[in-house]
């Protein structure tokens, strides 16, 4: 009995027929969460720990995009050792990436507001409120690009910013569909709360991340090229002091 249960649990797997096309678009989504469910988890908590001081959070963020993008090119990668290193090697280019985006935010949500106000009274300033709403929608596109362009290169803060609007105009499609689910995950958080009050601790913040990756890590990659920059095939094997 004992003996069947050992040869059932470790019997060889099914495999992978060598003339099977690869995996694209959600198949290939569904297999990486499939294969990293778990470290996407510690690496939700991890990330929740090192984002407490508030100061700390866009580094924090910068460190997780690193570790998603190694799964989503299925690289090995030292959870705690990969996120302390890029934290620290990207803490002051995220700070003022954070001051940034805090900046455009602000001004966008304000402009947004003041503008849809007025065109209840003049339908001439519908289009700079088109404009104040386009930018509410793509910073995010544009600030997950910029991560993924600081933890794929070695480009400086300037150049780096270039990258992620090329990556941004490059490919939006798939930035805002990722972006749609990211906002989702947030929806079903808040129409089930209480019940789903688990939710931002275990996966809300990590499973955002790596669709944004998925999504945007081409763009980005084409970003970095377009300023005349290669970028490494993966950040995971950038030398760690």
């Amino acid at each position: 009995m004992i003996g069947s249960l050992f040869s059932f649990q470790f019997r060889d797997g099914p495999g992978v027929p060598k003339d099977a096309p690869p995996k694209t678009g959600l198949a290939l989504f569904a297999s990486i969460l499939g294969r990293e469910w778990w470290e996407l988890i510690k690496l939700n908590l991890l990330f929740l720990i090192a984002a407490l001081p508030l100061i700390t959070l866009p580094a924090a963020y910068v460190a997780m995009t690193r570790l998603c993008v190694t799964m989503v090119e299925d690289k090995n990668h030292y959870l705690l050792r990969d996120f302390r290193h890029t934290f620290a090697i990207r803490f002051a280019d995220a700070f003022l990436t954070g001051i940034f985006a805090l900046i455009i935010g602000a001004l966008a949500v304000f402009a947004a507001s003041f503008y849809a106000k007025a065109a209840q009274y003049n339908l001439a300033f519908a289009a700079p409120l088109g404009l104040a709403v386009a930018v509410i929608v793509l910073l995010p596109i544009y600030l997950s690009a910029l991560m993924l362009v600081l933890v794929i290169s070695d480009l400086s803060l300037k150049p780096a910013l270039k990258a992620a609007a090329i990556a941004t105009l490059a490919r939006p499609l798939p930035g805002l569909a990722a972006l749609a689910i990211t906002v989702a995950l947030w929806l079903i958080h808040i129409a089930f709360y209480p019940v789903s009050l688990p939710m931002p601790v275990i996966m809300n913040f990590s499973l955002g991340t790596l669709v944004m990756s998925f999504a945007m890590l081409p763009g980005a990659r084409t970003g970095i090229e377009y300023v005349g920059v290669e970028a490494p095939g993966n950040a995971s094997k950038r030398p760690h002091p």
